[in-house]
C-alpha cells in the first residue's frame, strides 16, 4: 500500500555492522479501522525491529484480536481505559526487553518500508542525538503533508510550518534539528526515555510529543527529523474519529496542553510576561470566537486557561521536574521556536484574504491563468498564450487603485498636520477615550453643561477610534478623504447581488462612489452624509439577501447597517423604513409565511441600539435633517431649484454643475423601454422616487435644532440616493443589451442607444474629473484648532470658560461657550437645554447692552473667565465691554481680536446630571455588540 514512499535508492548504512537494538511499541485504542494495516507495515520493515510489545487501552473492538494474531511472538498488555499514551508505553516497557532504541508508534500510522532504517540513519549519525522523527504523510491521500517536524508558537498553537494541504514534493527533505517530533514514529534512545522519566503524566493525550522534544533539548540531546522516513497518520484522536475517555473537547484539551507546555517550559525571565500574555491572547481569542459565532471554541479556550492557572502548585512542580534535569539554558532551545511575530502571521493572512475578497469577489469569474487538468499539448498553448493586459485580467483591483490614486489626488490641499474642520465638521478629540467619555459620562462639560445623551454616532467612532486610540482624527480623515473608494467598494458588493454583468457591476459601483464627492458632501464637511452613503449599499445587500431568503440572521445584519446609517444621519431610517413598510404590506397581503415579520426587524433593531435617541431625532421631523456634525455648515442659503433636484444637485459649495447629474436621468427614463426587464428597473425607480420625495420635502427649508439657531435642511443624502437609483435601473436595462438590440432592426434604436450610453458612461467621467480637479477641501479644511486663544484654552481646560461672541450689535450676535480649545466633533449634540441656553442669551444680551456687576456675576456663576470676540471685532461691542465692571482686557493673537478676563468664575459651576447614563449607554454597547456577533458570519465545522 506505501510502496509509493520508496522514491530514492537506499543508502550504505554503516551501522549494519553493529546494528542498535530496537523495541517497537504499539498503543491500540478502538483502532481496528487501521490496525491491519499499521501492523502489516510494521512487520514488513526491510530492517525489523529486535522486539515488539503492545499495549491495548480498553478497546471495545476487535483491535485486542488483531493484536494477538498478527503479533503471536510479541508481548500484549491489557491497559485500563484512561490510560495516556505515555502511560501505555511505560507499561509496554515492563515487559519488554531492554534495547537502545525504543520506537513508539499509533494504531493510526503506518511506516513506509524503510521508515525504521531511515530513521537509524539519523539516529546513528552523532552520539548527542537522542530524539530522532519521520516525515508525516497523510493518510488516506499519501501525498499531504502533515510533518516534518514540530514546534510551538508563544500563544500555545501547534505549528508544523506547512501550508494547509501542501503536497509532498521533496521541498522539506533535508534533515534538520527541530523543536520536537511527533510521538507517532518517534525514535527516541532508551537512556534518554528514562532520565526523563518518558512524557509528563500531566499531559496524557496532546503537546506530550512537544513537551519531551523541549526536554530533551534542554538536557542537552538534540533532536532531529528523517525527512528520508515517512509515516503516514490518520490523526483519529485530533480529528475527533473515534472517541476517547482522555478528553471531553478535543480543542480543549489540545488547549490546556498548549499553555502548560508553554508555562513549564517558559525560562525563569520570561515566566511573567508569558502567564501575562497568555492571559490576555486568551481571552482575546475567546472574544474573537464569540463575534465569530463560535461560542464552543470560546468556552473551550476559556476552559482551558482556568483548568491551567487554577493549578499554580501543580505547574510549580512540573517546572521542579524540568529543572532538576536542564542542563543546557533556555537560549539552547530559542533557535528552535518560532519568531515572535509568527502567532500573528495567521491573523494578517487572513485579513489579507479578506481584502482580496473584497477586491476580487467574485473568482468563478476570475481571468487569470490558472492550473487546469490537460494534456502536455494543451499545456503548452495555455504557457504560449499571450498574457493579457492587467485592466482585463483584475478590472476591478485595477478601478480600486485608481479610486485611491483620485483620492489622494482630490485631498491634496488636505494633507498635512492639524484636524481636519470646517462646514459641519468638527474637529476630532485627542483621544478615543474623549468619544468614550462623552458617551457615558453623566453630565458634559459642553457650554454651560448639558445631561444631554450623546448620540449613538459617538459609540460607532469610539470603538473605531479605539484601535488607533490617541490618533482618533485618522478615523476622520479615513472616513472623509477615503470615502470614495469605501463607497466603490461597499456598491460593488451589494452589485454582485443584483446585477450578473462584471462591467456593468463595476460601471454602476464607480458612479454611485462619485456621486458622493459630486454632492459636495465631502467638501462641506458631511460625515454624517458621508458614512451614511458608505453603508447605505450594505443596507440594501442585506435586505436583498433578507427578501430571497427570509431569516433572522439577513434581518439582523441589515438591522445593523439601518441602525450604523442611522447614527450618522437620521434621515436613513426613514428612506429604508418606506420601502420596508411598502414590502411587508405586500408579503402579508400574498399571506407570505413569515416573510412580512422578517422584513420588520430591521426596522426594530435601530431602538435597541440607538435607544431612546431615535425618537428624539430620526423619528423628529423638526431634527431629522440634523445629521452628524454642526447643525449648520454654515455654508450659506441653501435653496435648491426644482431643476437643481431632478438633477442631483442638492446646492452649496463643492456640489457638481446641474449637467452631471443629466446623463444619469436620461438613462434612468431609457431604462423603462426594455419591457423584459421593467421589473428590475421599476424597482429602482420606486425607490428613487422615494428618495426624491423626501429631498422635495426638505429643500429650501430650515429646522431648528435645541438650543439654536435655525439651520438650513441640507438634502444631499436623498439626492444621491435619487440618483444612484437611477443608475441602478439604467444598469438593469444595459445587461443583455447587446442579445436585445440584436433582435430589433437597425432603425432609430441604435443610434438613440448609442446616446443613451455615451451619456451614461460621461456621467460618472464628468464627475470624476471634476471632483479631482476641484479636490476636497473648501469649506473643509486641514488646520489646528483655535476656536479660542491658546492662552484661554490652556487656561480654560480644566478650569473657567470662555464666552465667544461673534457678529455685531446692528446685525446682531452668536455666542458660544468652550471649555478647552473648542468644541470637538461630538459635542454639538450634547448642548445644553433650550431653558438654560435662553437664560444664558439673556444674560449676555444685558452685558453687551448696558453691564452691570450682576450680569457680570451671573456670568461667572455660569464658568465663564473670559470673553472673546474674534476678529474683525466689532467696534460698538468693544465699546461696552471695555466700558464694563470687573472685565480685565488681556492679550490677542489677532490684533484686530479682542479678550477680556472675568475675575470669580466658578472653576466647576454645578451642571445637570444623568444618574443613570452609564448604565444606559453600557446597555446600548452591550446591544451593539450583540448585534455584531449575530449579524457576523458564522464558522463552518468540517472534520475529516
Amino acid at each position: 500500500m506505501f510502496e509509493a514512499a520508496l522514491d530514492e535508492p537506499t543508502p550504505a548504512r554503516q551501522w549494519l555492522d553493529h546494528p542498535p537494538t530496537v523495541t517497537a511499541v504499539v498503543v491500540s485504542h478502538n483502532g481496528a479501522r487501521w490496525l491491519p494495516h499499521a501492523l502489516d507495515a510494521l512487520l514488513t520493515q526491510e530492517h525489523p525491529p529486535d522486539a515488539v510489545t503492545a499495549v491495548d487501552v480498553a478497546s471495545t473492538d476487535t483491535s485486542p484480536d488483531l493484536l494477538a494474531t498478527r503479533l503471536p511472538h510479541s508481548h500484549l498488555v491489557r491497559a485500563p481505559s484512561g490510560t495516556a499514551f505515555g502511560a501505555a508505553v511505560r507499561l509496554a516497557l515492563g515487559e519488554a526487553p531492554r534495547t537502545d532504541w525504543l520506537w513508539l508508534l499509533h494504531d493510526d500510522c503506518a511506516p513506509a518500508p524503510d521508515a525504521l532504517a531511515c530513521l537509524l540513519d539519523e539516529a546513528t549519525a552523532a552520539d548527542d542525538v537522542a530524539v530522532v522523527g519521520p516525515k508525516i504523510r497523510e493518510w488516506p491521500s499519501l501525498r499531504r503533508l502533515l510533518e516534518v517536524g514540530v514546534t510551538l508558537t508563544g500563544t500555545g498553537q501547534r505549528d508544523t510550518g506547512l501550508e494547509t494541504g501542501e503536497p509532498d514534493q521533496g521541498q522539506h527533505d533535508r534533515p534538520r534539528d527541530v523543536l520536537a517530533v511527533s510521538s507517532a514514529g518517534m525514535l527516541v534512545r532508551r537512556e534518554t526515555w528514562d532520565a526523563l522519566e518518558g512524557f509528563d503524566a500531566a499531559l496524557p493525550m496532546f503537546c506530550d510529543d512537544i513537551d519531551f522534544g523541549w526536554r530533551a533539548s534542554r538536557a542537552g540531546q538534540r533532536v532531529r527529523v528523517a525527512p528520508s522516513a515517512v509515516l503516514f497518520h490518520v490523526e483519529a484522536g485530533a480529528n475527533e474519529l473515534r472517541a476517547d475517555p482522555l478528553v471531553g473537547s478535543v480543542r480543549r484539551a489540545q488547549r490546556r496542553a498548549a499553555l502548560f507546555t508553554l508555562l513549564s517550559n517558559a525560562s525563569p525571565a520570561g515566566l511573567l510576561w508569558q502567564w501575562f500574555r497568555l492571559f490576555g491572547g486568551t481571552l482575546l481569542r475567546a472574544l474573537t470566537l464569540l463575534v465569530a459565532k463560535a461560542p464552543r471554541e470560546a468556552v473551550d479556550e476559556v476552559a482551558a486557561l482556568v483548568a491551567v492557572y487554577r493549578r499554580p502548585f501543580a505547574l510549580r512542580a512540573a517546572r521542579k521536574r524540568r529543572a532538576r534535569t536542564s542542563t543546557e539554558p533556555a537560549s539552547r532551545v530559542r533557535s528552535l521556536l518560532p519568531h515572535a511575530f509568527q502567532p500573528y502571521q495567521h491573523g494578517i493572512d487572513s485579513l489579507a484574504e479578506l481584502v482580496v475578497a473584497v477586491l476580487r469577489p467574485s473568482q468563478a469569474e476570475s481571468t487569470g491563468r490558472r492550473a487546469v487538468h490537460a494534456g502536455p499539448g494543451h499545456v503548452a498553448a495555455v504557457d504560449a498564450a499571450p498574457r493579457r493586459r492587467l485592466l482585463a485580467r483584475f478590472p476591478w483591483l485595477v478601478v480600486v487603485v485608481a479610486l485611491l490614486v483620485a483620492s489622494v489626488v482630490a485631498a491634496r490641499g488636505l494633507v498635512g498636520p492639524g484636524a481636519l474642520v470646517g462646514g459641519a465638521l468638527l474637529p476630532a478629540p485627542e483621544s478615543a477615550y474623549d468619544w468614550w467619555r462623552l458617551y457615558v459620562e453623566r453630565s458634559h462639560a459642553v457650554g454651560i453643561g448639558s445631561s444631554t445623551a450623546a448620540p449613538p454616532y459617538v459609540l460607532v467612532l469610539a470603538l473605531l477610534a479605539t484601535v488607533t486610540w490617541t490618533q482618533a482624527g485618522l478615523v476622520v480623515d479615513v472616513l472623509m478623504l477615503a470615502a470614495v473608494p469605501l463607497a466603490a467598494l461597499a456598491a460593488h458588493r451589494f452589485a454582485r447581488t443584483i446585477l450578473r454583468s462584471r462591467w456593468v457591476r463595476i460601471w454602476w459601483s464607480v458612479t454611485y462612489a462619485l456621486l458622493l464627492p459630486a454632492s459636495g458632501a465631502v467638501a462641506q464637511g458631511r460625515i454624517g452624509t458621508v458614512v451614511a452613503l458608505v453603508v447605505a449599499p450594505l443596507i440594501a445587500s442585506s435586505c436583498v439577501s433578507l427578501l430571497t431568503e427570509p431569516r433572522w440572521q439577513p434581518g439582523v445584519r441589515a438591522g445593523l447597517w439601518i441602525a450604523i446609517a442611522t447614527a450618522f444621519a437620521p434621515l436613513t431610517y426613514l428612506l429604508t423604513a418606506v420601502p420596508l413598510l411598502g414590502l411587508s404590506v405586500l408579503l402579508r397581503a400574498r399571506r407570505s409565511r413569515g416573510g412580512w415579520a422578517w422584513v420588520m426587524l430591521p426596522l426594530l433593531i435601530p431602538f435597541a441600539i440607538c435607544g431612546s435617541w431615535m425618537w428624539t431625532r430620526a423619528l423628529d421631523p423638526r431634527v431629522w435633517w440634523w445629521e452628524a456634525g454642526r447643525a449648520d455648515a454654515f455654508v450659506g442659503v441653501l435653496d435648491p431649484s426644482v431643476v437643481q433636484l431632478v438633477l442631483g444637485r442638492p446646492d452649496g459649495p463643492g456640489a457638481a454643475p446641474v449637467w452631471v447629474g443629466a446623463g444619469l436621468l436620461v438613462a434612468g427614463v431609457a431604462a423603462l423601454v426594455r419591457r423584459d426587464r421593467r421589473t428590475q428597473v421599476l424597482v429602482a425607480w420606486s425607490f428613487a422616487l422615494v428618495a426624491l420625495a423626501f429631498a422635495v420635502l426638505g429643500a429650501g427649508t430650515t429646522f431648528v435644532p435645541p438650543a439654536r439657531g435655525a439651520a438650513p435642511v441640507w438634502v444631499g443624502l436623498p439626492l444621491v440616493l435619487w440618483l444612484a437609483a437611477l443608475a441602478a435601473a439604467a444598469a438593469f436595462a444595459a445587461e443583455g443589451g447587446r442579445a436585445y438590440l440584436a433582435r430589433r432592426g437597425f432603425g432609430i434604436v441604435k443610434p438613440l442607444v448609442a446616446a443613451v450610453f455615451a451619456s451614461a458612461v460621461l456621467a460618472p467621467a464628468a464627475a470624476g474629473l471634476w471632483w479631482v480637479v476641484r479636490g476636497d477641501a473648501e469649506p473643509v479644511e486641514r488646520t489646528a484648532v483655535a476656536d479660542v486663544p491658546t492662552y484661554l484654552a490652556a487656561r480654560a481646560d480644566g478650569g473657567p470658560g470662555t464666552l465667544v461672541v461673534r457678529g455685531t450689535q446692528a446685525r446682531g450676535v452668536s455666542v458660544e461657550v468652550y471649555r478647552g480649545d473648542g468644541d470637538r466633533l461630538g459635542d454639538e449634540s450634547v448642548s445644553p437645554q433650550t431653558g438654560a441656553a435662553a437664560a444664558l442669551d439673556q444674560t449676555v444680551s444685558d452685558v453687551l447692552s448696558n453691564p452691570a456687576e450682576t450680569d457680570l456675576a451671573e456670568l461667572a456663576g455660569y464658568g465663564i473667565g473670559a470673553i472673546y470676540l474674534p476678529a474683525p471685532a466689532d467696534e460698538d461691542i468693544v465699546t461696552v465691554l471695555d466700558s464694563a465692571p470687573l472685565l480685565s482686557p488681556a492679550g490677542s493673537p489677532d490684533p484686530d481680536s479682542k479678550v477680556w478676563t472675568l475675575p470669580g468664575a466658578d472653576p466647576s459651576p454645578v451642571q445637570p446630571s444623568s444618574p443613570n447614563r452609564p448604565w444606559i449607554a453600557a446597555a446600548h454597547l452591550a446591544a451593539l455588540v450583540v448585534t455584531i456577533v449575530m449579524a457576523a458570519p458564522g464558522r463552518r465545522r468540517t472534520t475529516r
